[in-house]
């Protein structure tokens, strides 16, 4: 089917972007982040670059009428790799230590301020800034965020995996007391693909002592057995806690490609809620993941963005159901209105 007759008739919003600010940002995000370690490999360009220009036409060959930028700078790794750059002296070594924290403190604040000024000057774009507990101090980070959320910024973005954390870690206990008490959503990574991920059980904790924190959950929790694992945490946590919320980036292609079940993904949502499940597509970060031929010169991939589309244009949801997930809940929780 073509998305455009779908999303002439639905509102659809896309709660879950990547937007890198340049093409040599994009070669970092993939070589450096992406399709680090032996496990890992791809062509030797991302099929996709994801800047503004291609997010915008992203938008417009969809027909989706927003977008939210979820800015990620892949601190904890710039932390880790920079370890070894340390000197041995122990007086040194601390001191570089700071130094090298500022300077990645730095480089989110940066990443932020750049995400921030583009949502504000694209109307159907909004952004949530990323953070790091582990190199930015609790003064600093919660600074960022009341400067960035009050300037426009729609929410926060967390990535404590990169960070080398999870979300049970007592650090983050002020910045969670801090967005329960202020209302800002904080969109949460999780998953189980290998072992050490921050998953939704890691979660229980926090929210028993912030029971009103507007948590997202992006993949729905992403287990390996769709309905298991994380994916049976996350649905868990959100029947027990009302502002837990969820986005389809990733699942949905997964419908498209026949590994889960369209009858089994609506099921599983109806036990969430689908007043609480937004459509994301994990553009740009999907297509990459995802390579498929590569584009004509000049064009970029776009595949997995469609597949996810046609699969929410599809499933078995009555026509309420669709709408709310496409675009009205995200509207709704964020007051959006480009």
């Amino acid at each position: 089917m073509d998305v455009r007759d779908f999303t002439r008739a639905v509102d659809v919003v896309d709660a879950h972007i990547h937007m890198q600010r340049s093409a040599a940002h994009t070669q970092e995000l993939y070589h450096y982040f992406l399709m680090r370690g032996a496990t890992r490999s791809g062509p030797p360009n991302p099929p996709v670059i994801g800047t503004l220009e291609q997010v915008q036409a992203m938008l417009e060959r969809t027909g989706v009428r927003h977008a939210n930028i979820l800015m990620f700078t892949w601190s904890g790794m710039y932390y880790r790799d920079g370890q070894f750059t340390l000197p041995d002296d122990p007086a040194e070594r601390a001191l570089a230590d700071r130094e090298l924290k500022e300077r990645i403190s730095r480089r989110i604040v940066d990443n932020n301020e750049w995400a921030l000024q583009t949502a504000l000057a694209q109307p159907n774009l909004s952004c949530f800034v990323g953070i790091d507990p582990v190199v930015m101090d609790e003064r600093a980070l919660l600074a960022e965020i009341e400067d960035k959320v009050r300037r426009g910024a729609a929410g926060v973005k967390s990535q404590f995996t990169d960070c080398g954390i999870l979300a049970d870690d007592r650090r983050l206990w002020p910045l969670y007391d801090y967005l329960q008490a202020s209302e800002i959503p904080l969109q949460m990574v999780t998953a189980e693909w290998a072992p050490g991920l921050n998953r939704p059980a890691h979660c229980a904790a926090a929210l028993a002592e912030f029971p009103r924190l507007r948590l997202i959950f992006s993949h729905i929790g992403h287990g390996h057995r769709f309905g298991e694992g994380s994916d049976a945490e996350f649905l868990e946590l959100a029947q027990r806690y009302p502002n837990v919320c969820g986005d389809l980036s990733l699942r949905l292609p997964e419908v498209a490609d026949g590994h889960i079940d369209p009858q089994a993904m609506v099921a599983h949502l109806r036990r969430i809620g689908t007043d609480r499940i937004f459509y994301g597509s994990n553009f740009s970060l999907n297509e990459m993941l995802h390579p498929g031929p590569p584009p004509a010169e000049g064009d970029f991939q776009l595949s997995e963005t469609l597949k996810g589309l046609q699969a929410l244009a599809t499933l078995p949801l009555t026509e309420d159901e669709r709408a709310d997930i496409a675009g009205r809940n995200y509207r709704r929780w964020l007051k959006l209105r480009a």
